[in-house]
């Protein structure tokens, strides 16, 4: 075991906690990542909407990592699965006997016209702390009219953050006393995916006298000059702000063999084992893969804990457990399922908006030590197990 090469792709949530497991064993574990810093993403909500400090939800990724830990800034550009090598975009060379891909899912503008444009002038709360203060910019000026907030494909990152961005919003021009509605705009034919969450959801918008909602809403096209939305049956729906939710596709690297990833460039994992498909000594986690569960920091988190133990000889499995809040200013739910579980019935509470408040308390220290908070995080997992809660819901 010990001397074992490890090379881990990407310091988000999962390639941090898997780099600081596996070097605690004895690897040697290599971390490569363009990105010198690393952020809370559900914290774009609170920039976007509240206008919150970036500076708050960042630290250096060096900061985050185990000393030992061997830390390459610099982007992947090839990874050889059969050859087990890889290159970064500067020429370096490196080899290993695992590789762990935690690259992200990467936000694509050009795949809807009018969508760049759009983000260039209204910016989102998906890509980055930079973007979404450009949504609070918008935000904090609107005095009247309507913002959008327009989902235009289902596989993104964390599914509920539409609706976050919705509630929070909305309360934002409520005690701002601001005569401006917030427009959900939602391909499926219910508010949220799951027909019986969305019963929940729905009655928690209709509370709100400044919340509009389009459910089965496929958007075409945006015309900026208009300020329009174009749906694919000709509907136009005009706008004041528009923020759209960005295509997610898979990360920027030039995988050999190609049928490695699919038509989207999500790498393909055995969904349980999370290994690279045809290979036990590549695995793929979080927003990377092609795992058919919500793209979240959960995922990331349990994948990352599901391969440090497989890696170590043990038949750990990954349930594609979810567990995503979605948040109002003072009340949440969390969206509770598994491969084997549809989302449990839920109600809004205030105690839900207090753990997602102590969730993040609990980000960045739980990412630098890892088996200390584990046990914390196994309390709580086990607890809310969706065949646990049942039919009952919580």
């Amino acid at each position: 075991m010990n001397g074992e090469k490890v090379l881990v792709v990407g310091g988000g949530a999962g390639g941090l906690l898997v780099s600081n497991l596996l070097v605690g064993d004895g690897r040697e574990v290599t971390l490569v990542t363009n990105n010198p810093e690393h952020y809370f993403q559900p914290a774009n909500l609170f920039i976007a909407f509240k206008g919150e400090s970036p500076e708050s939800y960042k630290r250096s990724v060096e900061s985050l990592l185990d000393p030992k830990v061997r830390l390459i800034l610099d982007k992947l550009s090839k990874l050889d699965l059969g050859n087990r090598t890889a290159l970064t975009e500067r020429g370096k060379r490196l080899e290993y006997d695992y590789v762990i891909v935690a690259a992200g899912a990467r936000m694509d503008y050009n795949s809807l016209p009018g969508m760049k444009e759009n983000f260039e002038m209204f910016g989102d709360y998906y890509s980055s702390p930079e973007a979404a203060v450009k949504v609070w910019n918008t935000v904090s000026r609107m005095k009247n009219g309507k913002l959008i907030i327009g989902v235009p494909d289902l596989i993104i990152k964390c599914p509920p953050a539409p609706h976050k961005g919705v509630f929070l919003a909305a309360e934002f021009f409520k005690k701002e006393k601001r005569d401006v509605t917030v427009e959900l705009l939602y391909p499926s034919p219910h508010i949220y995916t799951e027909a019986e969450l969305a019963k929940t959801i729905e009655s928690k918008m209709k509370s709100f006298s400044n919340i509009e909602y389009r459910t089965s809403f496929l958007i075409d096209s945006v015309d900026k000059d208009r300020k329009v939305v174009i749906g694919m049956n000709g509907e136009e729906i005009k706008y004041d702000a528009l923020v759209l939710i960005p295509f997610h596709k898979g990360p920027e690297i030039d995988v050999n063999p190609a049928e490695a990833r699919d038509d989207d460039g999500f790498i393909k994992v055995d969904k349980r084992k999370l290994n690279i498909t045809s290979y036990d000594d590549a695995f793929a986690i979080g927003d990377c893969n092609n795992a058919p569960t919500s793209k979240t920091g959960v995922a990331a988190h349990l994948g990352a804990f599901v391969v440090w133990k497989r890696i170590n000889g043990r038949n750990a499995e990954y349930s594609g457990r979810t567990n995503c809040p979605l948040i109002t200013d003072d009340e949440a739910i969390f969206v509770i399922s598994d491969y084997d579980h549809k989302p449990v019935g839920q109600r809004f509470s205030r105690l839900k908006r207090l753990m997602e408040d102590l969730f993040v308390a609990m980000y960045f220290p739980s990412l630098r030590y890892p088996r200390k908070f584990e046990p914390i995080f196994d309390v709580y997992f086990n607890a809310t197990e969706p065949n646990i809660l049942g039919e009952k819901g919580w």
